[in-house]
């Protein structure tokens, strides 16, 4: 739990302060406000604190002189400086004073929480930061926010000059992420930090601990690239690393769109090897597909076959390893989120945790194994609710994983199961909470979706593998569950 003080001479700040930080999502606790330097460091500074969150210009005592003060009791303790004094000249007085973040008001809300949340990962790694570290903190902070188009141009000017930093407008650029492997040695990994922050002018650690690099064409861009990768080998042990380049760029204003280019690089670390540089430019040609399909394990869960699913998880993920190299790594997630949106049965939490796990994973083999621990967990717990089901909904479920591309109704399971229809679409609506209809067209829909991305087939023929033979029918019940045409998911998912 983050405990903060909040130091404002405007009592409506601190009132939004305290209305606002308790809605985050972190365990924060707020130890106490005041309203002047002085106060705060006679009635907070002997007890524990992680942040101190003050303005600039107040009676007394200012900001500034609090942190230096404050510092010298708990050296430990995190400083962000809010203030609606835009001269950046005077806040470079901050900067020497360590301070985390520097926010301006009217307070930018999603900045301050991002900023709380980079804290808790830091509390985790270090004790005391020195004071020019901490001024990479800042800087970094500030990049990092441009990079996601989280800060607007004339903020991200005045930052510019407050780091005096520059942007070339006509050097032709790349940028360049160096990743590190769950076995990275982090004494080695802090000095290729230090190595590269005095090489390069556009520098910044991630708050994934990732290096980012932004190079000009002052040589051969090519040349510069692979002098980067080969020095990384050298300074790391076990190759821990992976470095994506993005396309090259027309100027260094072009290095958020360049972001954006790396982040679509990451699947394909799946299938290479630690050490490798993947660029853009360069990706790996994708031909081959899997024979097995995400709608054989739903079966199976359906179901609650163990063994049958564990079997399935091997056998999956052997064949991906057995065709690594000519896989598309961004279709295998795609398989395996669509299974863990499955999994999860619309519980945000599940859902937030499984794709969380899966996104960190940089093998196969962790891959299978995060599957794997994910379908064991909804097997269990479905067995669970299935036994609470009645036998007659169980046959349903059942008939309807083996039938589903039949035509079916509440009337013909009816006359099937020997029960009537409407107590039978009563029941299921009681046990499972969702109408049959629904119910089958969702798991219709599910098949469709990956008949769209692992066949050539038109859609007539999905459809009516699916169970449609009205291709208006199949067109609305599409949308309706994934908001997009057939086409239109085919296109943006393959």
């Amino acid at each position: 739990m983050l405990k903060i003080v909040l130091v404002d001479d405007e009592p409506l700040i601190l009132k939004g302060l305290e209305s606002i930080i308790p809605e985050f999502e972190q365990a924060i606790e707020i130890v106490g406000t005041a309203q002047n330097g002085a106060v705060a460091l006679d009635l907070f500074a002997d007890q524990e604190v992680d942040v101190l969150l003050t303005d600039i210009q107040m009676p007394v005592m200012d900001g500034l002189e609090l942190i230096d003060a404050w510092k010298k009791r708990q050296p430990t303790t995190k400083t962000i400086v809010l203030s609606g004094f835009e001269d950046f000249h005077y806040v470079k007085r901050g900067l020497s004073a360590g301070i985390e973040n520097y926010l301006l008001k009217p307070l930018n809300e999603q900045e301050l929480k991002e900023t709380f949340i980079q804290i808790e990962k830091k509390q985790l790694t270090d004790s005391v930061i020195p004071r020019e570290e901490a001024y990479y903190i800042l800087r970094d902070n500030t990049i990092w926010r441009w990079l996601n188009l989280r800060i607007n141009k004339e903020e991200w000017e005045e930052r510019l000059a407050l780091y005096d930093m520059t942007l070339n407008q006509n050097d032709h650029a790349v940028l360049i992420k160096i990743q590190p492997t769950k076995e990275i040695i982090k004494t080695e990994w802090k000095q290729l930090v230090e190595h590269y922050r005095e090489q390069f002018p556009f520098m910044l650690v991630t708050p994934d601990n990732e290096i980012m690099i932004g190079m000009t064409e002052k040589q051969s861009l090519s040349e510069q690239i692979l002098t980067v990768q080969q020095d990384i080998k050298k300074q790391l042990t076990n190759n821990a690393f992976y470095m994506f380049v993005s396309e090259r760029i027309q100027d260094e204003n072009m290095y958020p769109q360049a972001f954006r280019q790396l982040n679509r690089l990451i699947p394909e670390r799946l299938v290479q090897e630690a050490g490798s540089l993947i660029a853009y430019q360069k990706r790996t040609k994708h031909t081959w597909r899997p024979k097995r399909k995400q709608h054989q394990l739903a079966k199976l869960l359906v179901v609650n076959n163990e063994k049958e699913i564990k079997t399935w998880i091997s056998n999956f993920f052997q064949e991906w390893s057995d065709h690594k190299l000519e896989s598309d790594p961004h279709q295998m997630l795609h398989i395996l989120n669509e299974l863990l949106v499955m999994m999860a049965e619309s519980d945000p939490k599940e859902l937030s945790e499984s794709m969380g796990r899966i996104a960190e994973e940089t093998s196969i083999e962790g891959l299978e194994a995060a599957t794997l621990t994910y379908a064991i967990r909804y097997y269990n717990r479905k067995k669970q609710t299935d036994e609470s089901k009645s036998p007659i909904i169980q046959n349903v479920l059942s008939y309807v994983t083996e039938h589903f591309a039949e035509g079916m109704s509440l009337k013909t399971l009816g006359n099937d199961f020997h029960i009537n229809a409407v107590y039978l679409g009563q029941l299921f609506q009681k046990e499972m909470g969702e109408h049959f209809t629904d119910y089958l067209n969702r798991y219709r829909v599910n098949y469709a979706k990956e008949e769209l991305l692992q066949t050539k087939d038109n859609l007539t023929i999905i459809a009516s593998k699916s169970g449609y033979t009205d291709m208006a029918y199949f067109y609305r019940q599409f949308k309706k569950h994934t908001g997009e045409t057939p086409n239109r998911y085919r296109k943006i998912h393959q």
